[in-house]
This record gives C-alpha cells, structure tokens and sequence, in this order.
C-alpha cells in the first residue's frame, strides 16, 4: 500500500465509511455506546466515592496521620512529575484497554454486522478459539503496558529533553494503539494473530498512525480544555475523559473495520514471522517489562523510604554546633561558602528503614537561587533511635539579591532528595 493511498484511507475512506452503517449495525452501535457508556460511568462513579478512601490509604502508606493535610502534595510526586499531557495521553489509552477488557465481545459484533452490512465480507470469516483470543488480549496488554511504563520512567525525569521525548512517545504511543486497537478486530475474525497483525501494520504505519490521529484529535482537545481547570482533581479529569471517549471509541469500530478490510490482502500475503524471531521479541518485551517494574517500584520504595523521614522524632544536641563563617572579603563580595555541623538524635518509630542519601537545601528569591546547602546522608533502621551528624556545606550568592526594600519577602526554602539517580524529590519546607 503506497503513502497516499493510506493516508486516503485513514483521513478518506475511513471516516467515511460510517456513512455506510445500516439499520443492524445501527442497533450494535447504540449497544456498544450504552454498554460503554454504562461501564465507564459506573467505573468513574466508584473512582469519585472511593477517592477519598483510596487517597488515604496512599497517605497512611506514606505519611502520618497528622501530616495527612500537609503531606497531600507531596503524596502525588508520581502525578506532578510527569508533562499533563502525558497524563492525559495515558488516562486516554487507559480507556482504550479498560474498553478493550469489557467491551471486546460487543465490539466484535458491532465489527461483524457492519462487515457484512456494507458489503465489505468475503465470507472468509473464521474466528480464533476464545482461549487464544484471550491470551491474544493479554498479549497486547502487555505490549501497552511495557511502552506506556517506558514513556512514564522518562517523563520522571526533570529535563526539557525528557519532558518532549515523553510527550512525543505518549502522542506516538495513542495513536498507534488506537489504530491496532481498532484494525484488530476484523483482522482476528479473519485468522491474523497479533504477531503478524503488528509485523504489517509496521510496514504500512501512515494508516494506523492516520486513523489514530484522525479518531483520537476531538478527545485530545478535549483533554487539552480540560486540564485549563486547575481545580479539577485527578479522578474528576479521568472520568471525564472516560465518558467523552466512549462517543469516539464508538465511531471508531467501523473505520476501523473499514481499515482493516482494504488491508487484509497485504496482511494476508505478509510473511509470518520466524518462531525464533517471536520468541525473541516477547522475551525481550518480558525482559523490558520486568526492568521496568523494578524500576518503578525502586522508585515507589525509595520515596517510601524517604518519607519515613517525616514520622520520625527529633532531639538536637545544641553543645555539638560547630561552624565555619566565611571571611570578610567573601561577604563583601555576596559570594560565601560556609560550614556548620551538629548532632541530631533521631528515633525511627516506624517499621520502615530511613534512607536519606546525599541531599540538598536550596534557598531561592523571586525563582533565583540564592544559596545551596549540602546535606549528608544518612539511615536509621527501623525502630531504632542513632545519633546522626548533620553536615551542612551553604554556597550562597547574595549578589543575587538586588532589591533590599523586599529583603524579607518572596523566599523559599525546598529539600532536595535523590530518589533515584537524577530524579529528584522536592519536599518545600517553607515559603
């Protein structure tokens, strides 16, 4: 299929193609809809009662009770961290798979009755056993699940070259699943597995990406507007985003069967792949998945971690200051470097270890940096009460503060700990 006849396809003769919907796949569209429309708000209905319940078995997990109104902030670093749009991007391809787990038997109706409605069956159809059709869904589920935990790894990231690599890959990431998810269907009905469905639809990627771009766009502004309302919560955007969908995932499964019949000729006459080459491509998509898990949830247990820091009860030996002042002349200059160094007993009452690695203090004005502070690090296992040398190493530029009548205004105070390397964790300790 040459690049003009599927961009055609997926911008032309796709959207088109639900002009040709019948009084019988008519009928399956408003089942789909009402069925989709109905899971989804009872899936967004429980998300909206439960909030709070869940919101603070995560804050009991990670903070005292009496921290729980402060601490809220900090409890959602896994949602801050990442670009909005790559959240938006992911609560969409979430629908797409939670649409996909209970709506595919209705799906494959509503495919089947259009197929044949607009005189787009050969009568080749021959579907898999449900077994295989089902360890199909789980295959692709993984597929999801490893390229959408790569994306949400890089956006951790506080680079300006993480945050676009992730937005791009989330955008890339949607509308290729929104095509296969789609493409799929048809495909399976007619005896293309997975494995050789993703091998053609490689080769042919204006289609899917096309008809991803095509169908995903309105949610996408949707989702764009949504998020100009600050005051909407993360569970509130979610089910927002789930029910606006389900009016575009519906409209989807004809084009996409459309799709998917001009396609199947190319499909069919595609090579399958190699047994080996499979067993190599699932075992380094497991491999993948594994490393990534581990990762996030070293980072999950690292924050944990860190947090413990916040239960923990403290005794300052004020006798064991010691401090090194910078000169004259390093003051007269704004520039200074200090030293100062002091005893804190800490008892760890939790059942969790305190692990706070090499840190750091930064002292800002107005957004400009006025000083660093250098913490070491330290641990205190679980239940146990040590006496912690703290080292503070201040590099400090009051040249930077250049309007004195402001001198006690606009400060802030942010701790800033390594929760995986080149991750950090901002705790504001004040403002």
């Amino acid at each position: 299929m040459t690049l003009t006849r599927q961009l055609s396809e997926a911008f032309f003769h796709a959207p088109k193609s639900i002009l040709l919907i019948r009084s019988k796949t008519f009928q399956w569209l408003f089942v789909y809809l009402l069925a989709g429309l109905a899971i989804f708000s009872l899936f967004t209905w429980q998300l909206l009662e439960n909030e709070q319940n869940l919101k603070n078995l995560l804050l009991d997990y990670f903070f005292p009770t009496s921290w729980h109104e402060i601490s809220e902030q900090l409890a959602m670093f896994l949602y801050d961290s990442q670009a909005k749009t790559v959240v938006a991007n992911a609560i969409m391809s979430g629908s797409l798979v939670l649409a996909s787990m209970f709506l595919f038997p209705i799906k494959e109706q509503y495919s089947a009755v259009f197929e044949r409605e607009s005189g787009l069956s050969d009568g080749s159809e021959r579907e898999f056993p449900l077994m295989i059709q089902a360890w199909e869904e789980v295959k692709l589920f993984l597929f999801y699940l490893t390229a959408q935990s790569i994306i949400l790894w890089i956006g951790y990231y506080p680079y300006s070259w993480a945050s676009w690599l992730s937005i791009i890959l989330s955008y890339l990431f949607l509308f290729y699943t929104f095509g296969i998810d789609f493409i799929s269907p048809t495909l399976q009905r007619h005896r293309v597995g997975y494995t050789l469905m993703l091998k053609a639809l490689f080769k042919r990627p204006w289609v899917t990406l096309g008809f991803g771009v095509l169908f995903s766009l309105p949610i996408i502004g949707i989702a764009q507007f949504a998020m100009r309302f600050e005051e909407l919560t993360l569970v509130e955007l979610t089910g927002i985003l789930f029910i606006a969908n389900i009016f575009f995932l519906t409209l989807a499964v004809p084009a996409g069967t459309r799709i998917a019949c001009s396609l199947m000729g190319e499909v069919k006459n595609t090579r399958p792949p190699r047994q080996k080459n499979k067993v190599i491509a699932y075992s380094c998509m497991l491999i993948t998945l594994t490393f990534m898990l581990f990762l996030h949830g070293g980072l999950v247990t690292s924050l944990h971690h860190k947090s413990q820091l916040l239960k923990a009860q403290y005794d300052v030996d004020w006798d064991s200051f010691d401090f090194d002042l910078p000169n004259f002349s390093q003051l007269l200059n704004g520039k200074a470097l200090s030293k100062m160094s002091f005893n804190v007993e800490i008892k760890n009452p939790t059942e969790f270890d305190i692990v706070i690695e090499n840190s750091e203090i930064w002292v800002e004005k107005k957004e400009k940096v006025i000083a660093q502070i250098d913490l070491a690090g330290f641990e205190i296992p679980a239940g146990q009460t040590r006496q912690v040398k703290i080292k503070l190493d201040s590099n400090s530029d009051l040249g930077k503060i250049t309007n004195f009548r402001e001198i006690l205004e606009h400060w802030r105070v942010d701790l800033h700990l390594e929760l995986w390397p080149g991750i950090p964790f901002i705790v504001n300790i004040a403002e």
